[in-house]
C-alpha cells in the first residue's frame, strides 16, 4: 500500500481529502445533502463503481483473482453478480413467493476476503435445515463493500430497496468503522478533521511498510482517537445516528434489523500473533491501554443498541471461544473459518 492510499485511509489532511482525484467518475455529492462521494483505490474502477446514493457498490459481473498462500486453494476469487453482490448465481431483482429475503451489508469484512461461498451470508443460506419463517426459502445476498462505513450501510440500504429485503444486517467492523464515519462526514463537507503534518503520519507509513493490515485494520484508528480523544464522542455519535436511520426505515418498512459487531483480531486472538503485535506497538508507541481504548467504543455501541431496542450480536466471545485462528496474518481480515463462527452463531441466535 503506497503512502497516498494511508493518506486517505487514517483521514489525511482536510485539503488532502477534499482534492485527492481516486481514479474514478465522481458524482457530486452536493445536490442531495445524503449523497455520498465514492471512496476506492485508484486501480479499483474495475471492482467498484460510483453510486452517490450508497458511495459507491461492486461494478456486476466483476472478477478479480489473487494469490492468496493462507487460503487452502492457494488463490481467493472475488466475483459479483448482475446487481454487484458478492454471490455466484444471478439476483431476481422482484423477489419470488415464498422467499425470505435478508440483505447484508458491511465493510472488507462482510464483502471478504474469501469466495463468495465461505462468506457468513452464504455459509447461512447453504446450511441445511435452517430456517428463519418457517414455509420461506431462504435467500441471502452479500451488499458488503471495501472502504464502507455506517453512512454507506445506510445508503446500501437505500440504494438496494427495491430489492424489498424482509431483514437487514449490518457487519459494524469495529477497528475503523468508527473512524470511517468521521472519515466519510469530512470527505462529504459535513465535518471539519483536524489539520496535521506530515510527521503525523510517520509511524503509520513504518508500520504499513513493516506488516501491512495492521494499520487500515485498527492502528490508524486508534491514533486517531489518541490523538483526537473528543472525536471518539464524535464518532459515536455519527455512527448511531446512521444505524437510528437504518432503524427507523426498518421499522417502517417492517424489515427485520441486527447489528453484527465484528471485533479485530488484536480483540479475540493477540496470542496467535503477538510477535508481530509487539513490534506494531512498538512502531506506534501503543500499550494495551490504547487498544481497549479502541474496544470500550464497541461497549458504548452496545448500551445504545440496547436502549435503542435494536437487535444484535457481539461476536467477541463466539471467536474467542474457537480453537484456531480466524483472522488471515497477510492482511488482518476474518478468513474463511472465522466466517463459519460468525454464521454459526447468527443461526443460534435466530434459533
Amino acid at each position: 500500500m503506497n503512502r497516498s492510499k494511508i493518506g486517505l485511509l487514517v483521514i489525511g489532511l482536510v485539503a488532502l481529502v477534499s482534492s485527492c482525484n481516486l481514479g474514478v467518475k465522481h458524482e457530486t455529492a452536493l445536490e442531495n445533502p445524503e449523497a455520498l462521494k465514492p471512496h476506492f483505490g485508484e486501480t479499483e474502477s474495475n471492482y467498484y463503481v460510483a453510486k452517490s446514493i450508497a458511495g459507491h457498490i461492486h461494478q456486476p459481473n466483476a472478477k478479480r483473482e489473487f494469490k492468496w498462500p493462507e487460503h487452502p486453494s492457494g488463490v481467493i476469487i472475488q466475483q459479483t453478480n448482475n446487481l454487484g453482490l458478492r454471490e455466484d448465481n444471478d439476483t431476481q431483482e422482484e423477489k419470488p413467493d415464498g422467499v425470505y429475503r435478508v440483505l447484508v451489508t458491511g465493510d472488507s469484512h462482510a464483502d471478504g476476503v474469501i469466495h463468495n461461498s465461505e462468506s457468513f451470508p452464504n455459509v447461512i443460506e447453504d446450511s441445511v435445515g435452517f430456517t428463519i419463517s418457517e414455509g420461506k426459502k431462504l435467500e441471502f445476498l452479500n451488499a458488503g463493500n471495501g472502504y464502507y462505513g455506517p453512512q454507506n450501510y445506510w445508503g446500501c440500504l437505500k440504494y438496494y430497496s427495491n430489492l424489498k429485503p424482509d431483514a437487514f444486517i449490518v457487519a459494524l467492523y469495529t477497528g475503523n468503522d468508527y473512524m470511517d464515519a468521521v472519515r466519510i462526514e469530512a470527505e462529504n463537507g459535513r465535518m471539519k478533521v483536524p489539520e496535521r503534518t506530515e510527521s503525523y503520519y510517520y509511524d503509520l507509513w513504518e508500520l504499513d511498510e513493516t506488516m501491512p493490515g495492521f494499520t487500515g485494520q485498527l492502528m490508524n484508528q486508534v491514533k486517531f482517537f489518541k490523538s483526537y480523544p473528543a472525536y471518539r464522542d464524535t464518532a459515536l455519535n455519527v455512527t448511531h445516528r446512521y444505524l437510528d436511520n437504518i432503524k427507523v426505515y426498518c421499522d417502517s418498512n417492517n424489515i427485520d434489523f441486527m447489528v453484527v459487531l465484528v471485533p479485530t483480531k488484536l480483540d479475540v486472538e493477540p496470542e496467535l500473533d503477538s510477535t508481530r503485535i509487539d513490534t506494531a506497538y512498538q512502531i506506534m508507541k501503543f500499550t494495551d491501554a490504547d487498544i481497549k481504548e479502541n474496544e470500550a467504543l464497541i461497549d458504548r455501541t452496545i448500551q445504545w443498541l440496547n436502549a435503542k431496542k435494536i437487535h444484535f450480536i457481539d461476536m467477541r466471545e463466539p471467536l474467542r471461544k474457537a480453537d484456531e485462528e480466524l483472522y488471515w496474518k497477510a492482511d488482518l481480515h476474518i478468513n474463511h473459518k472465522g466466517h463459519k463462527v460468525m454464521a454459526n452463531e447468527i443461526m443460534e441466535q435466530y434459533k
